[in-house]
């Protein structure tokens, strides 16, 4: 396995990511990877190894306002961010390692929303596996009451000063579980750059991370896709994975993982994460026959 440090350009501003390469005498079909909202690639390389040693090329995005890429800091807009999928897909068919009739997509919370964005309106993503997407709001009405308001606080604010509400969102996330290992959930909730991030949270700029309405929309893909979720996720309940799949008319399968939170890649069970995304993705990126 070979992996590097690339850029490309996303709207005219510079993404950072990582592509790890399998080893292989001919061209590899590739999975484009997506964090969350306020997340980061490194999160992700673990399952990009395990990807690349089952003969998948994974690249590792950091999307617009996130980690080492450039954007409005912490910014989550679908518009931006399913153009930063687009742009991968043309990164990627301009490799001479990679398959560009199989790329796919793989993307977790705000990231499923942006490849499910993308697919929308990219035919070259041939596979999807969205884990944990956000496709609804799932926020209870005391939460999305207080959010809706800080977002038009926000809304006034960047009317008169160009700028964003900056908030911290700390307190409101303290009690729940991202992960279902206390460990996992506990490394995560002590991570320096999720802690500056959620310091930081802005609004309006980061309102898709709660409220977005792709669940209306799903039902135009024709990718196949792999629904993935956590039975124990606390942010997303698993009734949003049973309504996408239902919302889904394209070649879909629905895997609802027990002993997993919503940060599935890092969980207890993030093995089984990790082996049904490779075995969807060559499923159907490999030319079968």
């Amino acid at each position: 396995m070979y992996s590097e440090a690339v850029t490309f350009l996303s709207l005219g501003e510079r993404l950072a990511a990582r592509l790890f390469l399998p080893e292989a005498s001919r061209p590899v079909p590739a999975l484009i990877i997506c964090h969350g909202a306020l997340e980061f690639k490194e999160d992700f390389f673990e399952l990009c190894e395990f990807l690349a040693s089952q003969g998948i090329a994974a690249l590792a995005l950091d999307m617009h306002g996130h980690g080492e890429s450039e954007g409005e800091r912490y910014h989550v807009e679908m518009r931006t961010w399913a153009a930063d999928v687009r742009a991968a897909v043309d990164f990627l068919e301009a490799h001479p390692a990679v398959d560009r009739q199989g790329i796919g997509a793989f993307g977790l919370s705000s990231g499923g929303t942006a490849i499910l964005e993308a697919a929308l309106l990219d035919p070259r993503l041939k596979t999807l596996i969205a884990l944990d997407a956000t496709v609804r709001s799932s926020l209870k009405p005391l939460e999305a009451f207080i959010f809706q308001t800080l977002i038009l606080a926000g809304r006034i604010k960047r009317f008169f000063t160009g700028r964003d509400l900056r908030f911290s969102a700390i307190s409101l996330f303290a009690g729940v579980k991202v992960a279902s290992d206390p460990q996992v959930n506990q490394q995560v909730r002590n991570d320096a750059r999720l802690i500056q991030a959620f310091s930081a949270f802005p609004l309006p700029g980061a309102a898709e991370c709660f409220f977005v309405d792709t669940l209306r929309r799903v039902g135009r893909i024709v990718a196949p896709t792999l629904v993935l979720w956590g039975e124990d996720d606390e942010l997303d309940p698993p009734e949003s994975g049973h309504l996408l799949y239902a919302a889904l008319t394209c070649k879909k399968r629905l895997e609802i993982i027990p002993g997993n939170g919503h940060m599935g890649h890092l969980d207890r069970h993030k093995e089984s994460v990790f082996r049904l995304t490779a075995e969807w993705a060559l499923e159907n990126l490999t030319p079968q026959g």
